[in-house]
Order: C-alpha cells, then structure tokens, then sequence
C-alpha cells in the first residue's frame, strides 16, 4: 500500500469555448459607401444613354441657377436712316476715367454669383478671339476690344477710342477697321451654337434725342449685317438693341469715345429653376 506522501494530486483541464471576438461595424460604412458609388454610376450610364435630349437638356439648366439680367433695352425694328449726335473726339477727356466702367461693375457682381452657364468651349473660343484681334494691324488692344463673362453669357464689345473710332462720324458706315474686327469675331463666334445679340451703344452727346437712339440701333444693325457677311447665319441672332447713351461705360464722362461701342452678346444656358427676385448684387 502506497504511503500518503507518494500520491499524486490529479489535475483536471477545464477549456471554455467562446463565440469570436466582435470586431465592430465600420465594415459595413465602407460597404454603403461602395453601394451608393456604384449605384450613382450606374445611374449616370444610364443617364447618358437616354436618348431624350429634352430630358437631358432639363438636367442640365437645373444645375445652372442664373439671375435674369433686368437692364433696359428697346429693340430696334425698322429703323429709318438717321443722324445722332456729333462725334466730339476733342471733347472727349484723355484722362483715366474717375469712376470704375460700367462693364467692370458687371463683371465684379457676375463673379460673385447669378451667371449664365457658359460652356467651356466658348470660354476656349473667347481666349482665342482676344489673341486674334489684338494682333490686328492698328489695332491697341484692350483699348479697343473687351470680353468678358456676364449674367447673360459672353459679351464682345468693340469700343471707340480717340485714336480710333469704329464708325465714320455721325453715321452707322462700318469704317475697315471695325469691319476687319467683325470678320475676325465672325469666324470664331460661327463655330459654337449660342444665340446672338447685338447692343448698339451712342455717347451723351445727343442726349436722348430720336436721332441719338436711331444711330445706335442702325450701328447694331451694320454689325449684324458685318457679322452675317463673315460667316454667321442669320437665324443665330435673338435680338438686335438700340441702347441708345442709357448705359455708358464711363457715367461720370458720357461724352468720351469708349461710350460708343458695339456689344456682342452670346448668350448662355439659363436656369430652369425659377430666379429669385430679391437677391440683388
């Protein structure tokens, strides 16, 4: 028989098994994530694949809020010949102007919101158009060409100076110059789609008078017909304005030649949400 002392104590192993350990949901963030992206995908094929361009172009406005530009304007019909005020070249003040350009202005309150949608491909054609008219022969620049994004889509103006009128005196006769202008923006505003308007701006010299407001609406009208001779089919123009001296682009020196210009309009996409007649630049 075994001596007390010489028994081995039986040890018993109890192993308990346990569910996996919990590793959290941010799997399942990752996946909703993943799902919604191929969803929006899958969406924008189809999307694309619609062949209903009514639908498409509809989408496409909604995503283009603009502010409805609310100037004054008279559009010009059956005009008679006429004479506007004199041309006073040495009247007009060759000093920088006090005041900022009325387009300047425009443009300052377009930046912060309310434009038109202006396609890309317009944007690459105004960059090339402003290349090619300043290098025309005589030409002085800025001076004589603007162009610039506003709230109805990219304006083109061509603008007197003193050195350089864009019409004879006192009449609506296109001098070469202008004319040569007006080919060179015929050809590049014929390769893109928009509708066209066209403002014909006088200086202050003749006041409001019918003479001053019929020479800027029959010098709107040589440039349409400029534009229609350079390549630009006539079912492109929306409007043709007389603006008569209403909207100068210096207001503190109506008289100088700047006022007299011509201002090429192409419009862009409006919003098909309604506009918001109390927001105000």
């Amino acid at each position: 028989m075994a001596r007390g002392g010489d028994v081995r104590p039986i040890i018993v192993k109890k192993v308990k098994k346990s569910a996996a350990a919990h590793h959290g949901g941010a799997w399942k963030v990752a996946y909703a994530d993943f799902v919604t992206a191929m969803m929006a995908f899958f969406m924008l094929l189809w999307l694309l694949a619609n062949p209903d361009k009514d639908r498409l172009k509809g989408l496409a406005k909604y995503f283009s809020p603009t502010v409805a530009d609310s100037a004054p304007s008279t559009p010009v019909s059956n005009t008679a010949p006429g004479a506007g005020g004199p041309t006073r070249r040495s009247e007009a003040d060759p000093s920088a102007s006090k005041g900022q350009p009325t387009f300047e202005v425009t443009t300052a309150g377009s930046a912060r919101g309310g434009t038109a949608d202006v396609p890309a491909t317009m944007r690459v054609m105004a960059s090339e158009l402003m290349v090619a008219l300043e290098a025309t022969p005589q030409s002085q620049g800025k001076k004589n060409v603007d162009v610039q994004q506003d709230r109805q889509g990219l304006r083109i103006t061509l603008m007197d100076t003193d050195q350089q009128p864009m019409f004879k005196s006192n009449t609506a006769e296109l001098n070469p110059y202008a004319r040569t202008l007006l080919t060179k923006v015929a050809k590049k505003i014929s390769t893109v789609g928009a509708q066209i308007a066209i403002e014909g701006h006088t200086d202050g010299a003749g006041g409001q008078s019918d003479a001053n407001w019929l020479l800027s609406g029959q010098r709107a009208l040589a440039a349409r017909s400029a534009l229609v001779a350079g390549g630009v089919t006539p079912d492109r123009f929306a409007e043709v304005v007389a603006m008569g001296a209403t909207q100068p682009v210096y207001p503190d020196q109506p008289n100088r030649a700047e006022n007299r210009r011509i201002s090429i309009v192409l419009k862009g996409q409006t919003s098909a949400l309604p506009s918001d007649t109390s927001f105000k630049f």
